[in-house]
């Protein structure tokens, strides 16, 4: 009976002990996510030159010869149409094909005479293609086939998309928009360092081209950033940019927190918990600039080599003692 009574004693006061000295927790130390000055933003990968391929005159889709995908060179051809604006009847098309080519011929023969100008020559140059009754939609330089926007026997008008077509010759940038206060301050030829996560490793880039105008449902500018190596990249790819923009007066670098230190997030607000010296954690409301794989970055709130909770946070009350575990 007094051993049980002694052991029991002794549990209980095991606990208080451990109650005493507070809940187990892990900590960080915080440390600059990028330089003072630095923007970070999100952007799109894809040629600098992206145009939509389409015919001058309205028909119907006959061979589409390519797919999403596949390479091609310039001249190479990609699709065929069928006109339909020369009338229902196939008789006066054709007498206005042969109008049209008489015409040409007799055009150029007086230009080379010298009885008619350049001009007059390219118009009767466009009256033959018109009157005729199928077209040829050829590449226009080296490039890929990034999307296919019509079908075979679509009835497409005038400059319907018809292929989505990216040249490589071009090169391949990420486009990014940034908020006002931030474009103000990157310059054309800033660094940039540019990291895509299924690739894994980071790159170099820098800054190409800055919006002279806002988006007009947002308000962010967009910044165009040339990629010195390209390899592995795709048109669509999500890329995440670090620009090394001017700092500023007033610009201080940005902290990187774990995502499970951040409680109570509300917008761009939040709570963490700091631990000082004598292991007292303590609430400290930050300010936030978004979340990333790596974690929150905090853009005031917080100074480099804080402790901060990264673990056990839910459970500490502000004033506690804590205790830090020993792999952290």
């Amino acid at each position: 009976m007094s051993a049980l009574a002694l052991a029991s004693c002794g549990a209980v006061e095991s606990d208080a002990t451990a109650q005493a000295q507070g809940p187990l927790v892990q900590v960080v130390e915080v440390g600059a996510a990028s330089a003072a000055g630095a923007i970070r933003a999100s952007g799109l990968v894809g040629y600098k030159r992206e145009p939509q391929l389409s015919f001058t005159a309205p028909g119907i889709v006959g061979d589409l010869l390519v797919d999403a995908g596949d390479t091609v060179r310039r001249g190479q051809r990609l699709a065929t149409l069928r006109r339909t604006s020369g009338g229902a009847n196939v008789d006066e098309a054709a007498l206005a094909r042969v109008n049209a080519e008489r015409d040409l011929a007799r055009t150029q023969e007086l230009y080379e005479r010298g009885f008619v100008s350049e001009a007059r020559l390219e118009d009767a140059r466009l009256a033959v293609e018109r009157a005729r009754d199928s077209s040829v939609l050829v590449a226009p330089a080296d490039g890929v086939i990034l999307r296919r926007a019509a079908e075979t026997s679509q009835t497409v008008n005038a400059g319907t998309p018809i292929l989505v077509f990216g040249e490589t010759r071009s090169g391949i940038v990420v486009r990014a928009p940034v908020a006002s206060s931030e474009a103000s301050r990157i310059r054309v030829g800033d660094n940039v360092s540019v990291r895509v996560n299924e690739l894994g490793a980071t790159r170099t880039g820098r800054v190409a081209r800055v919006g002279a105008k806002g988006n007009d449902s947002t308000g962010a500018f967009e910044v165009e950033v040339e990629i010195a190596d390209s390899t592995g990249l795709r048109s669509g790819m999500v890329a995440e940019v670090e620009i090394a923009a001017n700092p500023g007066e007033a610009a201080t670098a940005t902290l990187m927190v774990p995502t499970l230190s951040l409680l109570d997030a509300r917008a761009d607000q939040g709570i963490v918990f700091v631990v000082d010296a004598q292991g007292v954690a303590r609430r400290r409301a930050v300010t936030t600039a978004g979340v990333t794989q790596a974690g929150v970055m905090v853009i005031s709130g917080l100074e480099p080599g804080d402790r901060v909770i990264s673990a056990g946070a839910a459970y500490v009350r502000d004033g506690e003692t804590v205790r830090i575990s020993a792999g952290t």
